[in-house]
């Protein structure tokens, strides 16, 4: 039975509370991949991992990788990899448009034709965060997540804590003033 109520997130961002959100996604902006009434999944897209591709991938050349560095995206299966690029003329049918002009893909061959290409905007993630059904309305209602439309300068321009800010910059109101005058925006 479908729910006139539910609102699927997906092709958003979620900027995190963190006033209450205090673990691994404290400050962190998830991409919202799916949402419907079976649960949610996402990349947090500001995350840089411990980790480069050529640690995490087998068969890439560490000289191409060396500074490749990967993102955290989220807490379940590590050795789950995705990638987000902007190369429609390397999109290839394993490839899902997220946002306009931005698509995600698994496909390994791909990887090593964004890797080649000298004009390639692409970010590699580990991991993936994932929600049951209800657990993430759950949490809306408890305002961990402020939802907000996703920005390509968001997942490929920006990086870390100034991702996060610059989200709450852009979502305007109180969200700005908080965000342009206090060390955290979300703890009043």
């Amino acid at each position: 039975m479908t729910d006139k109520n539910f609102k699927s997130y997906r092709g958003k961002i979620l900027i995190s509370n963190s006033s209450i959100i205090t673990d691994d996604f404290n400050k962190s902006l998830v991409l919202m991949i799916e949402h419907d009434e079976e649960g949610a999944f996402g990349l947090v897209i500001n995350k840089q991992s411990h980790l480069t591709i050529f640690d995490a991938i087998a068969g890439v050349s560490k000289e191409a990788t060396q500074n490749m560095q990967m993102f955290w995206g989220g807490p379940v299966d590590q050795s789950f990899i995705t990638i987000l690029h902007q190369t429609p003329n390397l999109k290839n049918e394993s490839s899902i448009e997220i946002l306009s002009g931005v698509f995600l893909s698994r496909s390994y061959e791909l990887l090593m034709e964004l890797i080649s290409s000298q004009e390639s905007n692409f970010c590699v993630f580990h991991g993936y965060s994932s929600w049951g059904a209800g657990q993430l309305e759950s949490e809306f209602q408890r305002k961990s997540w402020v939802p907000h439309d996703a920005k390509v300068e968001f997942i490929f321009e920006k990086q870390s804590e100034e991702a996060w800010r610059e989200a709450l910059k852009s979502k305007g109101g109180i969200y700005k003033y908080f965000a342009e005058h206090t060390k955290d925006p979300l703890l009043n």
